[in-house]
C-alpha cells in the first residue's frame, strides 16, 4: 500500500487503476486469511501508515463504500512524540517490508494548500517535520471527505486514540472506564455487533491487550525525552495554519464519544466555532436556510406577478410572516 500511495503521489498510475489495484490487494488478503477470520467473519485491513492515507483513503472509500470503515487518530503533539520513538525503536524496521518509521513518520504528500507552512516546518528538525506534514496531509484528507460526505457516502466510525488509551481523562464521575467503554464502541462496529452483546472471551482479550498496549506506551512515554517548549509552539503553529484544524489536539468532526448508545453522527449544535467543534452544520444549515428564502423569494415573485395591488391572505389560520403581518395592526387601537 506504501508504493502504492507513492504511485499515486508521482502519477505513475491512473485513479481508475488505484482503485482497481486497492480493490485487488484487499481482495487478495481476504483470501489469504479466509481460514482465520473465525466465526464472526470480520476481517480487519489496516492501511500501512499515515503517510499513505491521504493517497489512499479515497479509494479505500470508492471501492468499499458499503464495508464499515474506522478513522482513528491522535493529538498532533502526541503523534509527533509517537513518531519520534519509533525513529529510536530498533524493533520498527523489518527486512521485506517498509519500516513502521518510514509509513509512518515520512511524507508521501507534500501539503501545499497552505499559507507559510514550509517557513514553520523550517523551524523544526527533519524529523519532527515529516511527521507534522504525514499527520495534516491525513488529516486533511479525512476533513476532505467528511465535508463531501454526501457526494463520498464516507461516514467513518472516527475513533480518538485518547479514548482507548485513557488519557483524555474519566466519564462522568469516573466511575466508568472510559478505554473500556470506548474499546467496546469500536468492537461493536466493527463486528456489526452493536444490537448483541460480544462474547465474553473475545471482548476479555481485546480488553487484555489494549491493557498490553497502554502499559507499553505508558512506559515507552515516560522513558522519551519531551518536546521542547519552541518545538511545541512551532508544531502547534502548524497546526493552526489548517484552517480546519487550528488546534493540535482538536477533537475531529463527529467523533465516536464513548457511550453506551454511541452515534457515528455527532449531534448537531445551534452554534459553533473553530477552536470546539467544526462548523460544517453551521453551514449546512446556512445553506437550507438560502435554499429556504430562494424558495420564498420566487413564490413572493410569482404572487406580485398575479395581484400586484394587494398580498393575498392564506386560507388556513397560519400566517406566514414573510409575506405579512403576523398580528394586523389595523385591529389596534392606541389607548
Amino acid at each position: 500500500m506504501t508504493f502504492l500511495a507513492k504511485f499515486v503521489e508521482e502519477n505513475v498510475i491512473s485513479s481508475e487503476d488505484v482503485d482497481i489495484a486497492v480493490f485487488a490487494l484487499c481482495r487478495l488478503e481476504a483470501w489469504r486469511l479466509r481460514e482465520q477470520v473465525g466465526d464472526d467473519r470480520t476481517l480487519v485491513i489496516t492501511v500501512p501508515g499515515q503517510s499513505s492515507t491521504c493517497n489512499i483513503l479515497p479509494s479505500l472509500q470508492n471501492m468499499f463504500p458499503c464495508e464499515r470503515h474506522v478513522f482513528i487518530y491522535d493529538g498532533l503533539l502526541d503523534s509527533v512524540s509517537r513518531g519520534l520513538r519509533l525513529v529510536k525503536d530498533p524493533n520498527a524496521a523489518a527486512s521485506f517490508s517498509i519500516s513502521r518509521n518510514c509509513s509512518a513518520n515520512v511524507p508521501i504528500s507534500k501539503v501545499t494548500s497552505l499559507s507559510n507552512f514550509d517557513d514553520l516546518l523550517s523551524k523544526l528538525s527533519f524529523d519532527k517535520a515529516s511527521i507534522v506534514e504525514s499527520w495534516i496531509s491525513s488529516v486533511d484528507m479525512f476533513l476532505k471527505l467528511k465535508h463531501a460526505e454526501k457526494k463520498s457516502g464516507y461516514i467513518p466510525f472516527v475513533c480518538r486514540l485518547g479514548f482507548l488509551l485513557s488519557q483524555v481523562g474519566k466519564l462522568g464521575n469516573g466511575s466508568i472506564e472510559q478505554s473500556d467503554l470506548a474499546l467496546t464502541n469500536l468492537l461493536q462496529y466493527m463486528t456489526g455487533s452493536r444490537s448483541r452483546a460480544l462474547k465474553k472471551e473475545f471482548l476479555e482479550t481485546a480488553q487484555s491487550e489494549l491493557k498490553n498496549i497502554r502499559g507499553l506506551e505508558l512506559s515507552s512515554m515516560a522513558k522519551s525525552k519531551q518536546l521542547r517548549q519552541e518545538d511545541i509552539e512551532t508544531i502547534e503553529a502548524c497546526a493552526f495554519a489548517h484552517k480546519g484544524i487550528l488546534i493540535e489536539n482538536k477533537t475531529l468532526m463527529d467523533t465516536v464519544q464513548p457511550k453506551v448508545e454511541w452515534s457515528l453522527k455527532a449531534a448537531k449544535k445551534l452554534t459553533s466555532c473553530a477552536c470546539c467543534m467544526p462548523g460544517e452544520d453551521d453551514d449546512e444549515e446556512k445553506e437550507v436556510e438560502e435554499e429556504n428564502e430562494a424558495r420564498s423569494d420566487d413564490m413572493n415573485g410569482k404572487a406580485a406577478m398575479t395581484n400586484n395591488t394587494s398580498i393575498q391572505k392564506p386560507k388556513s389560520g397560519y400566517v406566514d410572516g414573510k409575506t405579512m403581518f403576523a398580528f394586523d395592526p389595523s385591529k389596534f387601537t392606541g389607548i
